[in-house]
């Protein structure tokens, strides 16, 4: 799949517009094209509540929101489009794929979102600064050539 210019300036704008924060959304398909979409971090709200489960702020972690979720995958369920990325940023750590990432990507050895890819954008200093893919593949994440 090719994810192409326009819709990687348009991931790299959303993570410039609050890059103090990992922002995170879904890539979503319907028909032949593809729209970058941005759900709302809830990592604070939740640290606040339960620091001891929730130990990580917005600053180095992301939890979309669940009903935002669920909103969408309602929609695409009704619209027949299909999720094909998860995509976040990371604040001055660079665009690799944590073990965190890895832990919420996947249950009992199974991919949450099967098929789905994950784009990591690296934002330091405000400005993004690397992208990278990554796929899904025996069992664990690897990267792949991001077009």
């Amino acid at each position: 799949m090719t994810y192409g210019p326009e819709l990687l300036a348009r991931l790299r704008k959303l993570c410039e517009a609050d890059p103090e924060r990992e922002v995170c959304g879904f890539v979503v398909r319907r028909g032949d094209a593809l729209e970058a979409l941005s759900l709302p971090n809830v990592a604070d709200r939740y640290h606040a509540l339960d620091p001891a489960r929730f130990p990580r702020t917005s600053r180095e972690s992301y939890l979309m929101d669940p009903r935002a979720q669920l909103r969408v995958h309602e929609e695409l369920e009704a619209s027949g489009g299909e999720i094909v990325a998860v995509w976040h940023s990371h604040v001055e750590v660079g665009a690799y794929f944590s073990a965190k990432d890895r832990a919420d990507a996947v249950v009992d050895g199974q991919q949450l979102l099967p098929g789905a890819e994950y784009l990591v954008l690296g934002v330091r200093r405000g400005r993004v600064d690397e992208a990278r893919r990554y796929r899904f593949d025996a069992g664990d994440f690897v990267e792949a050539k991001l077009d």
